[in-house]
């Protein structure tokens, strides 16, 4: 599939009223499988008007987004989401690694939805 109609399946996808957060937003396994061949601009473009969120996965052999996205999705004002990937509670301390990335594209808390309060993330969510 090429760029223009694999953006396009990724922002159909995401048009579902209850799509809020794309997860796994390159699809990639590091050194396995390459991420998808995508139109970032066009999906910051749509993630941004429709206040979308972009997932952070922390696990180590996805670390996805790479830094340098999370920077530009960043500088447009996309909010992310960190999360672990995890299957057994005690895989929670991969966290940190998706801390790690996002502090390498330069996100801050205020960037992170799950670093909201509760009445913050939920009104944040539901607008």
């Amino acid at each position: 599939m090429d760029q223009r109609q694999m953006t396009k399946r990724v922002i159909s996808g995401l048009s579902h009223p209850k799509a809020k957060i794309l997860a796994h937003p390159t699809g990639r396994l590091l050194n396995k499988r390459n991420g998808y061949e995508l139109i970032w601009d066009e999906l910051f473009d749509y993630v941004k008007k429709n206040k979308k969120i972009l997932e952070i996965n922390s696990w180590p052999y996805r670390l996805d987004l790479p830094d340098t996205l999370i920077r530009k999705a960043k500088e447009l004002g996309i909010k992310f989401a960190i999360n672990t990937d995890s299957h057994a509670s005690d895989q929670m301390d991969l966290m940190r690694y998706g801390v790690a990335m996002a502090r390498r594209g330069w996100a801050e808390k205020n960037d992170i939805i799950n670093a909201m309060s509760y009445n913050e993330m939920t009104k944040y969510l539901l607008n």
